[in-house]
């Protein structure tokens, strides 16, 4: 929350999307003045929602782990007006705590160098975002790609930011990992029937292929890397499930 107050361009509105939270969230937003909305939904109907309430031309998602440049705002900004840009994707350096999550910064490093790199921006125009009708509120993951994926359709353009963030991933252990991957899941193949080819090469376990000199020059991170992916994919795959049993109906016959 300091990092949005501390920001060079000073006509912000602040609005926390809250989902009946107990841990000091509401306290925390109100000491900073921010407008605290209440909403029992996923994060990508929060999203809309606070969206829908904010009353400027732009609009900029973040999560509570997220710790901003004092300039960024001010950049996407003038990358909107200046460069005639319809949404902006901001660079994200990981700072990580522990071994795990270690590895995890690793891995959105080489994203980083993808030559594939999908861009997935976090600024919008306002007046954009609702022409393609926002976050897709039956995604709760994926949301991101999706979106940017639509907006490339609809001929908008998408500019990339200097400055960056810092994503807080703090502690990671392989329990979190593995009980998000499965929550992802459960709407994995509502985002998959999307943009099935697409998806393949963002999950692909090759992916980091092309990229191997990098890799072997961390072997332990290599080895926690494969382990954290064949978890996840163990996780995805159960959450698949769960979610197909879900909207099965159970039908038998009383002998």
């Amino acid at each position: 929350m300091r990092s949005i107050k501390s920001q060079s361009y000073k006509r912000i509105e602040i609005i926390i999307v809250d989902r009946h939270s107990v841990d000091g969230t509401t306290r925390i937003a109100r000491h900073f003045k921010a407008k605290v909305l209440s909403l029992d939904s996923e994060r990508s109907a929060a999203k809309n929602f606070g969206a829908k309430k904010a009353s400027g031309d732009f609009v900029l998602f973040i999560d509570s782990d997220i710790d901003l440049n004092p300039e960024i705002v001010e950049e996407c900004v003038e990358l909107c007006v200046e460069k005639n840009f319809d949404a902006v994707a901001i660079p994200e350096i990981t700072i990580a705590n522990g071994f795990l999550a270690e590895c995890r910064k690793l891995e959105r490093e080489l994203y980083h160098d993808d030559p594939n790199l999908f861009l997935m921006p976090r600024f919008f125009r306002k007046g954009s975002f609702f022409d393609v009708y926002g976050f897709d509120e039956a995604l709760i993951s994926g949301e991101d790609f999706d979106l940017a994926r639509r907006y490339e359709r609809q001929g908008y353009r998408i500019g990339m930011a200097l400055s960056s963030i810092k994503h807080l991933e703090g502690n990671l252990p392989l329990k979190k990992i593995v009980l998000k991957a499965h929550y992802y899941g459960k709407s994995f193949i509502s985002f998959f029937s999307k943009e099935p080819t697409l998806v393949l090469r963002g999950y692909c376990p090759t992916r980091f292929a092309w990229n191997i000199k990098r890799l072997l020059e961390h072997p332990g991170c290599l080895l926690g890397l494969a382990t954290i992916k064949l978890f996840e994919y163990i996780a995805y795959l159960t959450g698949i499930f769960a979610d197909a049993l879900g909207r099965t109906p159970l039908i038998w016959e009383r002998k």
